[in-house]
C-alpha cells in the first residue's frame, strides 16, 4: 500500500514542514548507496524527528521457511538479538502479516485480541499503544515495521499509523532495490567463477596439448611403420577438432562477456540478458568440457603407443582364464550389444608372457569389432581361439563383420587410419594392437578380410622364459 504525503490531514499539528521534510528524506533513501542497517537507523533518527519513537523493530518474513527474522531491534524493556529468527505464530505481527494491512492497538485492544482468539498471546512486554504496518509490494509481504509506546503519556493516532505506512511502503522499495543489487552481485560473482572456470579449462587444454606433443615425439622415436609425414598429418586432423571447438566456443563467450558487461556499464542489463549469458556460458563449459575430454582420450592412446616394453612385468597366467577376464571387464560393454563371444582355449593351457599386453591387444580388437565390424548387424559372433605350439602361442580372431576391402586392409594398421573418421573413431586402436603385438611381444600379426566375410587376425607371440 504506497501512501501520498497528499493524504495526510492538513488540519493535524504534526503535518507541518517539519513532517514533509521527513517523509522526503525517507523517500530519498530509496535512492541511497547506504546498507539496510544504515537505512534502518536513518529512518529510526527521521521518524523520531516527528513521532514518539523510543521502541521500534523492523522485520523480514521469509514466506516460504514462515519465519520472522529480526533485523532491527530497539527497545527499552525487550532485548533482542540481531538475525535472530522466529517462527510465524500468533502474536501481534503474525496478525499484521495476516491481515496485511496496518493497525493500531492499545493495551486494552490487544488484550481483546487476546481473548477473542485472534491472538494466541502477546509476545514480549505489554505496550501501551501498539502500531504495526507491512513491508508489501505486488509480489507479498518482505516484512513489518512495529512502533510502540509503554506509556500513556505517548499513545498513537490513526494520524501516526498512516506516517507509519508511508515509511513502510518506501521500505519496501529499498528491500526490492536491495534484492535486485544482491542479485547482481551474486550473478557478477556466478559470472567471474564461470569465466576462472573457462579460463582453467582452457590452461587444461594448453597443457594437454603440450602432453600431446611430447607424446608426439615419443612416438615418432618408436614408430616402425608409418612414415613422419601420415603421422604428423592423423595428429593435426584428429587434434585439431576438438581444440577447434573449443577455441570457438571460448571466442563466443568472450564476445557476449563483453556485450554483456557493456550493458551492465550502460545499466541496461536486464535479468533476461542475465539469463542469455548464463546459458551461454552453460553451453560454451558442456563444449569446452566434452572436446577437452576427447583430447585428453586421444593423448592417452598415444601414450597407449608408445609403450615401455620394460614397464610391462612378464608372469604365468592360466590363458583361458585370464581371458575370461577379460571379458568380465568388459561386461558393460558386451552386454549392451546382441553379438555372442565364442573363446576356444584349453582349460590347462598356462603361458609365460606379459599379461597386460594380451589384455590390451584383446580389448582393443573387440572394441573395433562391436564399434566397426558389427555395427548395424542384428546378431553377430567374435571367436577368440589360442593354441599353444613349441616355443610360441597363437592367438586367433575373428568376427563375421561387414569385413574391409582389399585397400582398406593395406591400410589397417597405418596410424590414424579409421573408417569411422568423424564419428568417435581415433584410427589409433589397430595400431597399438600391432605395436603392442611387435614391440611388447616380440610376435608377429596378420590381418585378413573381405566385404561381407569378416575380419580375422593371426597373432603369433613367442613364449618368455622367466
Amino acid at each position: 500500500m504506497v501512501y501520498n504525503l497528499m493524504n495526510l490531514h492538513k488540519d493535524s499539528n504534526k503535518t507541518d514542514l517539519n513532517v514533509i521534510s521527513a517523509l522526503l528524506k525517507i523517500s530519498s533513501l530509496v535512492l541511497s548507496k547506504l546498507t539496510l542497517p544504515q537505512i534502518y537507523r536513518n529512518i529510526h533518527e527521521i521518524i523520531s524527528e516527528i513521532i514518539y519513537v523510543k521502541n521500534i523493530a523492523i522485520f523480514l518474513y521469509d514466506p516460504v521457511d514462515e519465519l520472522i527474522i529480526f533485523d532491527y531491534f530497539i527497545d527499552e524493556k525487550d532485548k533482542v538479538v540481531i538475525g535472530t529468527t522466529m517462527p510465524i505464530g500468533e502474536g501481534l505481527c503474525s496478525y499484521i502479516i495476516r491481515e496485511n494491512k496496518p493497525c493500531l492497538f492499545t493495551s486494552e485492544e490487544q488484550k481483546d485480541l487476546h481473548a477473542q482468539g485472534k491472538i494466541s498471546h502477546i509476545i514480549g512486554s505489554l505496550s501501551e499503544s501498539w502500531m504495526g504496518a507491512p513491508i508489501s509490494n505486488n509480489e507479498g509481504i518482505m516484512g513489518i515495521i512495529i512502533i510502540q509506546s509503554y506509556s500513556n503519556d505517548n499513545m498513537y493516532d490513526e494520524h501516526d499509523l498512516q506516517l507509519l505506512s508511508f515509511v513502510a511502503s518506501n521500505l519496501a522499495i529499498v528491500l526490492q532495490q536491495r534484492k535486485f543489487i544482491n542479485k547482481e552481485i551474486a550473478d557478477k560473482e556466478s559470472l567471474e567463477s564461470g569465466l576462472t572456470q573457462i579460463k582453467n579449462q582452457n590452461s587444461a587444454l594448453e597443457d594437454m596439448m603440450q602432453t600431446l606433443k611430447d607424446a608426439q615425439e615419443e612416438l615418432v622415436q618408436k614408430e616402425k611403420m608409418a612414415s613422419l609425414g601420415n603421422l604428423v598429418a592423423g595428429i593435426a586432423h584428429e587434434i585439431n577438432t576438438p581444440v577447434g571447438i573449443c577455441l570457438t566456443a571460448i571466442t563466443n563467450l568472450h564476445h557476449q562477456y563483453k556485450t554483456l558487461k557493456n550493458k551492465i556499464t550502460n545499466e541496461t542489463a536486464s535479468d533476461k540478458h542475465l539469463d542469455y549469458f548464463f546459458e551461454d556460458v552453460d553451453e560454451a563449459c558442456t563444449i569446452i568440457e566434452s572436446n577437452t575430454l576427447r583430447a585428453a582420450t586421444l593423448i592417452n592412446s598415444f601414450k597407449e603407443i608408445a609403450v615401455d616394453q620394460s614397464s610391462e612385468a612378464a608372469r604365468e597366467i592360466n590363458m583361458k582364464e585370464y581371458i575370461e577376464e577379460i571379458l568380465l571387464s568388459m561386461r558393460p560393454i558386451l552386454k549392451k550389444s546382441p553379438h555372442d563371444v565364442i573363446v576356444e582355449c584349453p582349460d590347462n593351457l598356462i603361458i609365460e608372457t606379459i599379461p597386460g599386453a594380451i589384455s590390451q591387444i584383446l580389448n582393443n580388437m573387440i572394441n573395433n569389432s562391436i564399434i566397426h565390424g558389427l555395427n548395424n548387424i542384428e546378431k553377430g559372433y567374435i571367436k577368440i581361439t589360442v593354441v599353444k605350439e613349441i616355443t610360441s602361442f597363437i592367438i586367433c580372431y575373428q568376427d563375421n563383420g561387414k569385413g574391409l576391402s582389399e585397400e582398406q586392409v593395406k591400410m589397417l594398421f597405418e596410424p590414424f587410419y579409421t573408417t569411422k573418421r568423424g564419428s568417435g573413431g581415433s584410427g589409433l586402436g589397430t595400431h597399438v594392437i600391432y605395436n603392442l603385438v611387435t614391440s611388447t611381444l616380440h610376435g608377429k600379426i596378420t590381418a585378413q578380410s573381405e566385404p561381407n566375410k569378416g575380419l580375422r587376425y593371426d597373432i603369433s607371440v613367442p613364449v618368455i622364459d622367466l
